[in-house]
């Protein structure tokens, strides 16, 4: 996969790589597959990203609290606070 990265970092840091000419003369050299390189020249990042066997799988998800665990809490909590008043009205 850093080999990849270092083709594309390579492209994205050299503005005279702007022909597909040029950018098939770097693709010579370079040390990926063939169809990496057919890839790059698509501009087709899907088809690179496969064909990359170690390639990350990145997910993430929102997790709300459950209502009833807020509620009770809030309810304890309060709860708390009126016996502390209540304790100290009394003893007042």
């Amino acid at each position: 996969m850093s080999k990849v990265i270092n083709v594309l970092a390579t492209l994205a840091n050299n503005p005279s790589l702007t022909t597909k000419q040029e950018i098939t003369a770097l693709l010579e050299h370079a040390e990926i597959s063939t169809e990496q390189k057919q890839a790059i020249l698509a501009q087709d990042s899907e088809r690179l990203a496969e064909t990359i066997a170690n390639f990350p799988l990145s997910m993430c998800s929102v997790v709300h609290p459950a209502e009833d665990e807020e509620q009770q809490s809030q309810e304890e909590s309060q709860s708390k606070e009126a016996k502390s008043t209540h304790h100290f009205v009394i003893n007042a």
